[in-house]
């Protein structure tokens, strides 16, 4: 009988500062809520700092520095590392070391930092407790990161930003309101140990619970209840197949701030170079999971009868039609975009029109596949 390998040794001030917190928000927390109470001032700050330190992982850590997504004015940069400190994930150099082997060696148990494969509780914090091979320093794929001048004095000056945000902060807010321990019990340790955690699912549960529909073949996946409590993050199948983008819902109604503020800080003329991936590219890739994923079923069918020919049809017609739409409508935003005069432009209002009818005929094959794949999920399989 194979003995389990021993664990790592624990790192003991990992141990202490990620659960010290947490013991004060089970205990002292409530305590002093049903004794004192809290007020509207210690609620609001709560929440305010909720969001910053939220949006200055996500905004910052994530999609600016990790994945550079978009580029930014040293103001906002500046606000970002104040943010981080107090989110208290290690200095954004170390954090987005990590996330960019994640990326690389996604669910590789052996080398991404906190891979889903070994687990709910590993991915979400057991992988930060102890000295894991995977999780040892590694800052050669942030080489451009260290020659960022405001990460390299977040780093250097990491520890006193750490204790002015969490508990400088805080103790002044109280300090101003009268009430100490219920601004540094609220906006400090509930606030932290929240914000902390609510990173964390993203880690963990949005490895787990949701869709694949962009890249079934890793555990990244969609999830919007999950984008409730992470700021947008929950679109992880996603962000891990185009993860340069700057959004991470990418429809109107999907559930993203942080999209929303890269947004307001592009119009304030805070952050430029906004990268995002086509609506085409996007379109293109959803359709072959699908596709792919019907493939496999057909070898299933208990009756196949001819739903392989025609799933391969549709499947044609429709990626003509996204084809053929896409060039349409380039080139009648080319015309559109012009500087030159409409006379030398005759054709806008024909491009405009070919562009029109191939939307009408890429809904029309939109709704022929959606069609059929409704009724092939229908049919039983051996």
């Amino acid at each position: 009988m194979l003995t389990p390998s021993p664990k790592p040794p624990l790192r003991w001030l990992n141990l202490l500062v990620l659960c010290l917190p947490i013991l004060v928000c089970v205990t002292l927390v409530p305590w002093y809520g049903f004794t004192y109470g809290y007020d509207t001032y210690e609620w609001i700050w709560f929440g305010a700092l909720m969001v910053f330190c939220e949006m200055s992982i996500t905004a910052g850590y994530h999609r600016l520095w990790s994945h550079s997504a978009y580029k930014a004015h040293p103001i906002l940069k500046s606000i970002y590392a104040l943010g981080g400190a107090c989110a208290l994930q290690n200095d954004c150099i170390t954090w987005a070391a990590d996330h960019r082997r994640h990326h690389v060696y996604a669910d590789n148990n052996d080398k991404d930092p906190y891979s889903a494969g070994l687990g709910f509780w590993y991915s979400h914090f057991e992988w930060m407790l102890r000295d894991f091979e995977s999780t040892r320093e590694d800052y050669s794929n942030v080489k451009d990161l260290l020659k960022d001048p405001v990460l390299v004095w977040q780093r250097k000056h990491y520890l006193l930003l750490m204790l002015l945000m969490n508990l400088g902060l805080p103790l002044l807010l109280g300090l101003l309101h009268g009430d100490i321990w219920g601004s540094l019990f609220l906006a400090g340790f509930l606030r932290l140990v929240l914000s902390q955690h609510f990173t964390y699912l993203i880690n963990s549960a949005a490895h787990i619970w949701g869709q694949r529909s962009y890249d079934p073949n890793q555990t990244a996946r969609d999830n919007w209840f999950i984008a409730l409590f992470t700021f947008g993050e929950g679109y992880h199948n996603y962000h891990h197949t185009f993860a340069w983008d700057y959004r991470n819902g990418i429809k109107w109604y999907h559930y993203d701030p942080t999209k929303w503020l890269i947004k307001v800080c592009s119009w304030l003329r805070l952050a430029s170079d906004l990268r995002f991936c086509s609506n085409y590219r996007v379109e293109l890739t959803r359709l072959a999971v699908q596709y792919n994923a019907a493939l496999s079923k057909c070898e299933l069918l208990i009756e196949p009868a001819n739903w392989r020919d025609s799933i391969e049809h549709e499947y044609t017609q429709l990626v003509d039609a996204l084809n053929q739409w896409s060039q349409a409508k380039q080139a009648w935003y080319q015309a559109r975009s012009t500087k030159l005069s409409v006379e030398i432009h005759h054709d806008f209002e024909l491009l405009q029109s070919r562009y029109k009818a191939f939307r009408s005929q890429l809904h029309q094959q939109q709704q022929n596949w959606h069609s059929l794949l409704h009724s092939f999920s229908h049919l039983q399989t051996s």
